[in-house]
């Protein structure tokens, strides 16, 4: 078939359907937009202020009794006369230092074993089933159980921080260690390096994102255990002010410390933020 050329047409590229359309960027497809430090703060700002002054508006021209939502002004006065009663940050030191003593204990045990068991296969077989099933089950559950064993005390607030950021720190080394390319191991086997050069110079190098993660996995979850702790024991901490307040029906001191423990996990999260940051950075300036 030919093609016919029409007079004055002659040296000029010929039209292709849709030459002319509007094409997309494959090397900008995918990309997020990134905040600098200062749009992220002027951001969060914003959506505080909107989310307090319509908490305000609500609770003072709504319809909502008092009970079920007290206003940011009473919510505010609740938390002034906890400071000036001494109370506040009493039962704010107590659950903080019982959740790091936990945090502690938690990692102690968590990381090695989680190296341990996901570097030795018979490890894995013998033990997954029930790290897993321990990740799995409800926290709530197991604290009747520890009032029995060590009654309503300290010890029983640790015990439940530790049972609920143990298994969820360990389940994510156990994985990260699985994924250690095996390539790497029998390279250096050929080079003849024993088991404890290849567990500290192959796997755990190889691990740290996952240890990472993990202990952002264990912070959270330990977080959870100290709420249900503090609930059930109500011996001091933010339970006890949350215990006493639920009994006198004090709904704004009951929201109070609501925000306090919501802005204490707020920075545990972003300080396990920040440390995960820096250990992604360090290793890819080694690698």
């Amino acid at each position: 078939m030919t093609t016919t050329l029409q007079p004055g047409t002659e040296g000029r590229r010929p039209l292709v359907p849709g030459a002319f359309r509007r094409q997309k960027m494959p090397h900008l497809r995918g990309r997020r937009r990134v905040f600098s430090r200062r749009q992220r703060i002027i951001v969060s700002t914003l959506n505080l202020t909107a989310f307090f002054v319509i908490w305000q508006l609500v609770a003072t021209y709504g319809s909502v009794p008092t009970l079920y939502l007290p206003s940011v002004t009473d919510v505010w006065q609740a938390l002034v006369d906890l400071h000036n009663e001494g109370i506040l940050w009493n039962n704010l030191w107590i659950s903080t230092s019982m959740y790091l003593i936990g945090l502690a204990i938690s990692m102690a045990i968590a990381i090695p074993a989680g190296l341990l068991i996901g570097g030795i296969p018979m490890l894995d077989k013998a033990l997954s089933t029930y790290i897993w099933a321990l990740y799995t089950l409800p926290r709530i559950v197991l604290m009747p159980l520890l009032l029995v064993w060590v009654g309503v005390n300290d010890a029983a607030r640790i015990w439940i921080i530790v049972l609920s950021a143990v298994p969820a720190t360990l389940v994510v080394i156990m994985e990260g260690v699985k994924t250690v390319d095996n390539s790497l191991l029998v390279a250096s086997r050929s080079f003849g390096a024993s088991r404890f050069h290849l567990f500290t110079k192959v796997v755990m190098p190889s691990t740290v994102p996952f240890i990472a993660i993990g202990v952002r996995m264990g912070v959270s979850r330990g977080l959870l255990g100290l709420f249900i702790g503090e609930i059930f024991t109500g011996v001091d901490g933010i339970g006890y002010i949350l215990t006493l307040a639920q009994k006198t029906f004090d709904s704004a001191t009951i929201y109070a410390m609501l925000l306090v423990f919501v802005l204490f996990c707020v920075a545990m999260v972003s300080a396990t933020q920040w440390f995960e940051r820096k250990v992604m950075e360090g290793r890819r300036q080694l690698d």
